[in-house]
């Protein structure tokens, strides 16, 4: 509350013989104090003696002024409009209530106050001063405002002065009073001038305010129309773009579907082409067999010649097979190689037929090409449902090579050889 009261001053006023005062050395006491800064001995002092004298006008009045300094406003508020109701002829009271409304920035009712006070003494130069700084204040803010100055309560700060002690009345000529009318009276006039003049800036203004805020609102429109525009045509962008990327996932999707298609298709194809292979050439071997056998002896007396015949016909029989499971290899025909075998035959890791079968599609499709030739075949022990046979297997595939002594042991199933077992050596 000292920034408010920029000024403190002593001012001399009219009063009313009805109002009570203190002990001058009483109020000389706790006015020290208050000049001093020991705002709460003088806060204790003053409350201590209105205890005894709860009527005494220059205490109350010290009391308000005490507590504006100590920053409580509320009760400084309190105290200056006790007094002001006590006694309304008494022009100080006001005077230090409009100076505490305006500090709260409530200039309106800091206005009407100070006009109570000069009603109740025209000639109070203090309160005209008063007012006519915060006729000024109002003016200013109102200018600032339109201008849209933040810190337009900085720009103009009216020094209201804080009055801090009543004083009796002197009595003085009616002249004194006249020329304090009449410097009160110019002072207003001086002020109300300078009303004026920042009113009408104010509204000047207020006119190029409101110029440049439609300025503002056409350039505001006209950006929210282009970022419209712009999002819209962003929109559009990625729509034809999302739709091209669909397209061209679609016509992959197509194209793969296609190509599986038709690699489904030749191996098809080649399937049956060698499934064809493989019928005709047991035909053919069933055929031979056939043959073979009406021409055999047809009882065991028959001469050994018969014999031998019947035996070289199993081993032509057995060379055919052992060739047909040699080609079947190194074209890699599953079909035609699995079938070479029995379903009896017993792999040399000792693992199931099924599980062979699926080692050797692994080691054998898809490899680079095979070569398996056969070599010096010798058949033995053959009889009418089994047989032996060994031979020397040189295997090819890239740059792979190997040679190996192989023995076949080939059971006759369904009038046809086939391995029941697989070795190497011997």
């Amino acid at each position: 509350m000292r920034r408010t009261a920029a000024v403190l001053v002593a001012c001399a006023t009219f009063w009313n013989a009805s109002a009570v005062y203190a002990d001058q050395a009483v109020v000389e006491e706790v006015s020290g104090l208050l000049e001093q800064g020991h705002l709460d001995q003088a806060a204790k002092r003053a409350d201590a003696y209105l205890r005894n004298n709860p009527g005494d006008v220059q205490v109350r009045f010290l009391q308000g002024v005490i507590a504006t300094e100590q920053g409580s406003t509320a009760k400084a508020i309190d105290v200056f409009t006790a007094l002001a109701k006590d006694y309304p002829q008494l022009p100080e009271p006001f005077n230090n209530l409009a100076v505490l409304y305006a500090a709260q920035g409530d200039e309106r009712k800091a206005v009407d106050v100070l006009e109570s006070a000069i009603r109740t003494n025209p000639s109070y130069a203090t309160a005209h001063e008063n007012l006519g700084d915060l006729y000024a204040r109002m003016a200013s803010e109102a200018y600032a405002k339109a201008l849209q100055l933040d810190d337009s309560r900085k720009a103009l700060q009216p020094k209201l002065s804080l009055i801090k002690q009543i004083f009796p009345v002197q009595e003085t000529a009616p002249q004194t009073v006249a020329q304090a009318q009449t410097h009160s009276s110019n002072l207003s006039n001086t002020r109300a001038q300078e009303a004026a003049r920042l009113t009408a800036q104010a509204q000047q203004a207020d006119q190029v305010q409101k110029k440049q805020d439609q300025e503002r609102e056409q350039q505001a429109k006209a950006k929210a129309e282009q970022a419209a525009a712009e999002k819209a045509a962003a929109e559009q962008r990625l729509a034809e773009e999302k739709k091209a990327a669909d397209k061209l996932a679609a016509d992959k999707a197509a194209a793969d579907k296609l190509a599986a298609q038709t690699r489904a298709a030749e191996k098809a194809a080649d399937d049956k082409l060698a499934a064809e292979r493989a019928a005709a050439a047991r035909a053919a071997q069933d055929k031979e067999e056939q043959k073979t056998a009406v021409t055999a002896p047809a009882t065991l007396a028959a001469s050994s010649d018969s014999s031998k015949a019947g035996t070289t016909a199993a081993a032509a029989a057995l060379d055919a097979a052992v060739k047909e499971w040699a080609d079947a290899w190194a074209s890699q025909n599953m079909e035609r190689y699995f079938a070479a075998y029995s379903t009896h035959f017993k792999p040399a890791d000792g693992s199931s037929f099924s599980q062979w079968k699926e080692q050797r599609t692994q080691r054998i499709v898809g490899r680079p090409t095979i070569s398996v030739q056969v070599r010096n075949l010798k058949t033995s022990a053959i009889t009418a449902d089994s047989a032996t046979v060994q031979f020397r297997q040189t295997y090819s595939s890239g740059a792979f090579k190997a040679s190996t002594q192989k023995t076949l042991r080939m059971q006759k199933e369904a009038g046809k050889w086939r391995i029941v077992h697989e070795g190497t050596g011997g």
